[in-house]
């Protein structure tokens, strides 16, 4: 990150020209980070798509070489696309809203830890955070405890807040220098686009103008086709926001990368509908991720105190989730990932005789149209506590949850990938898996597999990993032997295709 001081505020230093690739002959490569800059202006986890896009990017970084990429985005305020350097990303050994709360908005910028209790989602809007300041402050000082329980806080809390405030708040830094990509860009460099960028106003007429004006070579990686092959599960808006967005991106589009290879005949079968083809290449996602083994004992020479020490940052109602054997479910709370159905069954699995059945956990937060499921919780009160919640985990947390738990399910009616199920293959627990879309090209043979539309069908690939353990213990055998994707292969597999391209 580069700061700006004294006379040489506003302008781009020689220093900052270097890093920049200013004067460069070589084609330069920009990776679109406008999705990231978006989300952590509110979020203080991170989703799929972001984890996939900020994994990828640190390792096209590290193949490429910093000088020869620039973060690129689009810039709201301004209304101008503009890139800044990569470097810093190379440092970042987990997505951290924090950090690129300060890459992208300088002193705007509020760490999660400078942000008053409650106000965590507005720390990157300053008049909001302040408006909303204001509010809680009045009920503070009128003493309304029901005020801030309401919001999952107390009035200690916000005192204790204010309390460290008056000891000295910490200083944000400038904004990292930004260069208007228009200026810069020339024929043969190119442009990869790897999250999801659709209805936001003025971004696709820039990557218009970047093809035609200045000849760069834009690559998209999608993701899903869900808005239009599920769209029972998706707001009709927003469907037909996505229809308009991938219809537009085959104009300025080079080729498209696909996620899956189921992910890449819906998108062909989009492209024959509309008449408008591109090349499409298939890099499918990691199975392997470099998740925090939290509870795994790191000093065989000490384990009750390498035990302690890792399950820091773990939260009590966290723990206390893993203190009976459970099945962890991980995921947004949405219609899509089927939990009602996944409910029913579980429901059945408590009703067996004779069944030793262990806990339900979700792992995720709030998502659409999932109100039978929501109602089915609060009418049985989640199915007399045999569910239970962790409400959006922190990566450590969530690793806590993988390593514990007896075996994972993911039973959504269609997914672009499956991200859980790498996660859980990562840590070699195998999952009760939907056979359909593109999860069994995750799964492979080391999941045991349902038909998410027949709640007998869950019921009975549940059943068996509860029942038979040693069954059990077999895939995560095959788990064990085989070698899982990696990040590092799905960025060597990028590369290819832009160096293909480039021919």
């Amino acid at each position: 990150m580069f700061v700006k001081s004294g006379a040489a505020k506003g302008k781009i230093t020689s220093l900052e020209e270097s890093a920049l690739g200013l004067g460069k002959t070589l084609p330069m490569y920009y990776i679109d980070v406008t999705d990231i800059l978006i989300y952590v202006e509110k979020e203080t986890t991170v989703s799929g798509i972001q984890r996939v896009s900020f994994e990828v990017i640190r390792r096209m970084v590290a193949r490429l070489g910093a000088d020869n990429v620039l973060l690129s985005f689009w810039d709201r305020g301004r209304r101008e696309y503009v890139a800044i350097p990569s470097g810093f990303i190379q440092d970042m050994e987990e997505f951290s809203p924090d950090v690129l709360g300060s890459v992208f908005f300088g002193k705007k910028a509020r760490s999660q830890r400078d942000a008053a209790p409650t106000l965590l989602r507005y720390r990157n809007k300053p008049l909001k955070y302040w408006l909303h300041y204001l509010v809680r402050a009045y009920h503070a000082s009128l003493g309304h405890e029901k005020y801030f329980a309401k919001k999952g806080a107390s009035i200690e809390e916000w005192h204790a807040f204010k309390a460290r405030q008056s000891s000295g708040q910490a200083k944000g830094v400038e904004e990292t220098p930004r260069l208007k990509v228009a200026q810069q860009a020339k024929p043969g460099d190119q442009l990869i686009i790897l999250g999801a960028i659709w209805n936001i106003a003025g971004l696709e007429a820039a990557f218009q103008s970047l093809k035609d004006d200045k000849g760069v070579a834009i690559y998209q990686l999608v993701h899903d086709l869900i808005p239009l092959v599920a769209t029972e599960h998706i707001a009709a808006d927003f469907s037909g926001a996505f229809y308009q967005w991938l219809l537009s991106s085959a104009s300025y589009c080079e080729r498209f990368l696909a996620n899956s290879q189921n992910t890449a005949r819906d998108l062909k079968a989009f492209m024959d509908e509309v008449e408008q083809q591109r090349p499409v290449d298939v890099v499918p996602l990691a199975q392997k991720f470099s998740v925090v083994h939290s509870n795994r004992v790191s000093n065989p020479a000490k384990p009750i105190k390498s035990r302690l020490s890792s399950l820091r940052g773990v939260r009590l109602s966290v723990l206390n989730l893993t203190k009976t054997p459970y099945v962890l479910v991980v995921g947004t709370l949405e219609s899509r990932k089927n939990l009602w159905s996944l409910a029913q069954a579980w429901q059945r699995l408590t009703q067996t005789p004779g069944l030793n059945v262990p806990k339900l956990v979700f792992a995720g937060k709030p998502g659409w149209y999932n109100d039978d499921f929501n109602s089915l919780m609060e009418a049985t009160g989640n199915l007399g506590g045999w569910v239970q919640f962790a409400k959006q985990p922190s990566d450590t947390e969530l690793g806590f949850l993988y390593e514990n738990c007896l075996f994972t399910a993911t039973v959504s009616f269609y997914e672009g990938w499956g991200l859980p199920i790498g996660e859980s293959l990562s840590f070699g627990k195998t999952a009760v898996v939907a056979q359909n879309s593109s999860m069994p090209e995750v799964g492979g043979d080391m999941v045991e597999y349902c038909d998410a539309h027949s709640i007998s069908s869950i019921y009975d690939a549940c059943c068996k990993l509860i029942t038979e353990p040693e069954h059990r213990r077999a895939l995560e055998q095959k788990i064990n032997a085989t070698s899982l994707r990696t990040w590092d292969e799905v960025a060597h597999d990028i590369e290819t295709v832009l160096n293909q391209s480039r021919r």
